[in-house]
């Protein structure tokens, strides 16, 4: 059982941080074909996906390819003091900059039913879909404000963020993924 999240949480960050562009990309690749080899788009119509930001898993190329298609409502996040709510984008020049810097939808329809698939982001995982996010809480509000919607959670993060012998130990408001996809396998 692992207790010290803002530990792990400087590890992980520390370990994306100093992995080189050409690396990156090449997992961003990987982790992007892991998500279409998988059919979880088939499954649905409604897609709910952060827009990475920073050294996080690359959702950006996700998000214009299925905006490019026309077979998905797409939303994106936006904060709004300690809650979080989706709206539904058409194109990436939606999104501005927003809460702590982050892209945000600045226009567009507000999503009140969720149900498809959310593409969620965070720092460490286990192999038993523990999640330790960025400790603002935003997606365990959201969703349990949304517990009666059909919402599919999908993780996404590098290989290295899912810890392979140890347990997160999670809190009672804590909401795992259904799945977990990284550039080498699916938990």
């Amino acid at each position: 059982m692992y207790n010290n999240k803002n530990t792990l949480r400087d590890r992980i960050k520390s370990l994306r941080a100093d992995m080189p562009v050409h690396e990156k990309q090449e997992k961003d690749r990987l982790l992007y074909n892991n998500i279409i080899a998988s059919g979880i788009l088939r499954a649905t119509n409604q897609v709910y996906i952060y827009v990475s930001y920073g050294t996080e898993a690359d959702t950006r190329y996700l998000i214009e390819k299925l905006l490019q298609q026309h077979k998905h409502m797409v939303a994106a996040p936006r904060v709004n003091g300690k809650e979080m709510d989706f709206y539904e984008i058409k194109e990436m020049a939606d999104l501005k900059p927003g809460f702590n810097g982050i892209p945000e939808p600045v226009t567009g329809q507000l999503v009140t039913k969720c149900n498809g698939i959310m593409f969620m982001p965070g720092l460490v995982f286990d192999k038993f879909h523990g999640r330790i996010g960025y400790g603002g809480g935003y997606y365990d509000r959201y969703l349990s404000r949304h517990k009666n919607d059909n919402i599919f959670k999908v993780a996404l993060a590098y290989d290295f963020q899912v810890l392979k012998t140890e347990e997160i130990i999670m809190e009672a408001h804590d909401i795992k993924p259904d799945i977990i996809i990284t550039e080498r396998a699916a938990y």
